[in-house]
């Protein structure tokens, strides 16, 4: 059969030829766009590539009635591309949940699309789901054209394509075929169309409008469905990044400098007596030690790093003088000033005529993406110029393209390859997670497999962190006990950096640091991230002012504290103050806490959601503070609080009841009620993981959670000087999710959570003691300070 083409909703479906077995459909792209055509670095800074060898599909459907599907994405323990991923191919192609057997991800030779590890849902139209539309309408053309009769008369179920059995209006009706029946024995290649760049932190994104399946007829969607990978997780059988060798790997552990601003002066010398088969390498400033045995190469690291020599330095403001110094000293105005999307009316002017007014500042510390196993990358760099780097990140083709970009070389020479691994937070979104630039220069420079894993210390001391932030806020009440006037000031350093360290130390090219130069991503601007919900104010103020990284123009690295998107990034540093000044108003006002957010709000999934809250928690409707409210005593003392976040198309809602003892400061949150109105709720269970562990995560932030420094480098080396959440803190955690698929949208369910507890902390405990908590974290020597207040 000759080559022939067929248009379906602007994608087009090619029959190559009949095959004498197996048979497919293969839903990928083709090079549409010069953008992504050819593989060349731009201005050292973009690398604008595709390789020609990629696996490019994203659903294939197989003879047998099988499926399976490839994606760019990670899967970091959300589960999703294992469950709401093939939940929504499954509906997609009318097919059932089981059928889908094999799911590839992220690996950069297997898998298309790219982008990072996050908004997996995509407000409410992932790749997945438009390819997947797709290949269900060309598997329809198959069937019209194998039954002989139109579309219109098809139905499908379960993979199942029949004419419409009214009798006497067709002359088929009541025939039917299988999906596998139209591809067997045919070479079927469905290309879709995509835009983007497949190295950029958002990957390709499938374009154009295939008819999605209605919300009404969704029979996968919807129901719990286990996560496939678990099991062999927790039996031992999957290879987890930490466990990957190869033949005549050596393996490293860096030394890094003594600050975040030193220069090497001179490398140790290792002691051959104790460490025979360890050696030093060197390359700018960024000296490791590397050995076949890794016990040897801990050790030995440890020798050299105290002999090592470097430059000093001392340009970091101390944590005592940070705000001062972000306040007073850092530059608030290379960078554009931001305002706010629903700025409305003369907040400034109203101010001034308030019956009632706060004013007040809000801060949160640094925060670190630590996770429970450090960082590791393995990197094999051939004699040809090609590498493949064994690793754990959320942006496998982002890496790839700095990893390129690094060395000079085109990203048809850089494989990634992903295992699971501990999961970071967001803090390898942009490609890197620390430790696989550093693998790749020492492959490089032995010509062997090299393993680097970053010690504790290294990830704690070298990694990125989420910015610090402060805000300043002014809000007016009328006569009425209703907010006039609200004004808030966000001040926050660049919160992108994705330059490679290694990279950096060692003087080769990387991505530049962020400025008021760079491009969306490495910009020093700061950008509105917390949608408002008050559409009742009238007068509104929101002013969002951005700045270079602590320490970063003094420092002769350009490293200072580099900050990286975490969680709920930005937004979660403008909610808190947002939402913890919402609650201040309200006791100003004398008004419940959750009666007075539903007075100033319209949007009525908002409303619906906290009134669902107001039930679900069983809320004590009454001002705050407390009458019971005490700041002084060595009893536990009660409150409650609230804080509410719109997120990805997702509103959430948080109550919180904790237990503050004055004399000691000590916090116990005892229980947390979330609610939750995504949208469609794809898989239930899954989505409910997703919360409780955004919400332990949350609750760990507000009571511990600060990066200590000093004026050289950080100071936090371990979970003793940086502690998180114990087992025995964790609290009582009750998820409600609301079903809304008239919403018609997937909303976000793995993030926002961790941004609720810490505003909802700060209100509780204002509850309960009439003091209030303005800036995290809520450690107990904070707290006895704010009693004595």
């Amino acid at each position: 059969m000759a080559e022939t083409t067929t248009s379906i909703y602007g994608a087009q479906l090619t029959r190559r030829g009949f095959l004498k077995t197996g048979g497919s459909l293969a839903v990928g792209f083709s090079l549409i766009r010069s953008g992504i055509a050819r593989a060349e670095a731009v201005d050292n800074t973009t690398i604008r590539a595709f390789d020609a060898a990629l696996v490019e599909t994203w659903i294939e459907i197989h003879p047998d009635n099988t499926v399976s599907f490839r994606t760019g994405k990670s899967d970091f323990g959300q589960g999703t591309v294992y469950t709401a991923y093939r939940q929504i191919v499954a509906e997609e192609l009318d097919v059932p949940f089981e059928s889908i057997t094999t799911v590839f991800t992220a690996d950069t030779d297997t898998t298309p699309e790219g982008g990072g590890t996050f908004d997996l849902l995509g407000r409410g139209t992932p790749n997945i789901k438009k390819a997947a539309a797709y290949a269900r309408q060309a598997l329809m053309q198959l069937a019209s054209e194998k039954l002989g009769v139109p579309k219109e008369q098809l139905t499908v179920e379960s993979g199942v394509v029949s004419v419409t059995a009214e009798s006497g209006v067709v002359p088929n009706a009541g025939k039917s075929i299988k999906y596998g029946e139209l591809v067997k024995g045919q070479n079927l290649k469905l290309t879709i169309p995509v835009v983007g760049e497949l190295t950029s932190i958002f990957g390709l994104n499938v374009t154009g409008n295939p008819p999605m399946k209605p919300v009404s007829s969704y029979k996968v969607v919807g129901k719990s469905f286990k996560n496939s990978i678990i099991p062999t997780k927790v039996t031992g059988k999957e290879l987890w990044v930490t466990n990957v060798r190869l033949p005549g790997m050596l393996h490293a552990r860096v030394v890094h400098p003594s600050t975040l601003g030193s220069t090497l002066v001179s490398a140790g010398v290792v002691d051959k007596k104790k460490y025979p088969n360890a050696q030093v390498v060197v390359k700018g400033n960024l000296v490791a030690v590397v050995s076949p045995d890794e016990w040897e190469a801990i050790q030995a690291a440890s020798q050299v790093a105290e002999q090592t020599k470097w430059s000093e330095w001392k340009s970091l403001p101390t944590p005592a003088k940070l705000y001062d110094h972000l306040r007073n000293e850092s530059d608030w105005k290379s960078a554009p000033v931001a305002k706010g999307r629903k700025n409305t009316g003369d907040a400034a002017a109203v101010l001034q005529s308030s019956t009632k007014t706060l004013t007040a500042t809000y801060a949160m510390p640094f925060l670190k993406h630590a996770p429970i196993g450090p960082t590791m990358a393995l990197a094999d760099y051939r004699p040809d110029g090609t590498v493949t780097v064994h690793g754990h990140t959320q942006n496998a083709q982002a890496l790839r393209g700095q990893i390129a970009m690094m060395l000079g070389t085109t990203v048809d020479k850089v494989v990634i390859k992903t295992y699971p691994g501990a999961g970071h937070y967001g803090r390898s979104n942009g490609g890197n997670a620390g430790a696989e630039d550093e693998a790749v220069i020492l492959s490089k420079e032995l010509g062997k497999p090299v393993r680097v894993q970053w010690m504790r210390n290294d990830d704690m001391q070298w990694s990125t962190q989420s910015p610090a932030a402060y805000a300043d806020v002014k809000i007016g009440l009328d006569a009425n006990n209703r907010i006039s006037s609200y004004q808030i000031e966000h001040y926050m350093p660049a919160g992108q950096d994705d330059r490679l360290i290694g990279a950096v130390l060692a003087g080769l090219p990387t991505m530049p640091a962020p400025s008021e130069k760079g491009g969306i991503l490495n910009n020093t601007a700061n950008g509105p991230s917390d949608p408002w919900m008050y559409d009742q104010v009238p007068n509104l103020a929101e002013l969002c002012y951005g700045t270079y990284q602590v320490g970063q123009k003094a420092s002769p690295l350009a490293i200072g504290l580099r900050d990286h998107t975490m969680r709920t990034p930005g937004q979660f540093q403008q909610n808190f103050p947002r939402e913890v000044a919402i609650n201040d108003a309200a006791a100003l006002a004398g008004a419940d806490p959750i009666q007075f957010r539903l007075d100033h709000a319209k949007d009525q999934r908002m409303m619906n959601t906290l009134r669902r809250l107001r039930e679900e928690h069983g809320w004590e409707s009454r001002p705050s503070p407390s009458p019971a409210a005490a700041s002084t005593g060595s009893a536990p003392i009660r409150g409650q609080g609230i804080s509410v976040m719109l997120r990805s198309n997702t509103y959430w809602a948080c109550a919180c009841q904790i237990a503050v003892t004055p004399d000691t400061g000590a916090i116990k949150v005892e229980r947390m009620t979330i609610v939750s109105d995504p949208g469609i709720v794809i898989n239930p269970e899954q989505l409910k993981r997703q919360v409780e562990g955004g919400a332990v995560m949350g609750v760990s932030i507000a009571l511990h959670e600060e990066v200590a420094f000093n004026e050289s480098g950080i100071t936090s080396e371990n979970w003793y000087s940086y502690p998180i959440l114990t087992m025995n803190e964790i609290p009582d955690v009750k998820v409600v999710l609301i079903h809304n698929p008239e919403a018609g949208i997937y909303g976000q369910g793995s993030e926002a959570p961790n941004a609720l507890a810490s505003p909802a902390i700060a209100a509780a405990i204002f509850d309960a003691t009439g003091k209030h908590a303005r800036k995290l974290p809520f450690r107990p020597e904070y707290v006895k300070q704010m009693m004595k207040a």
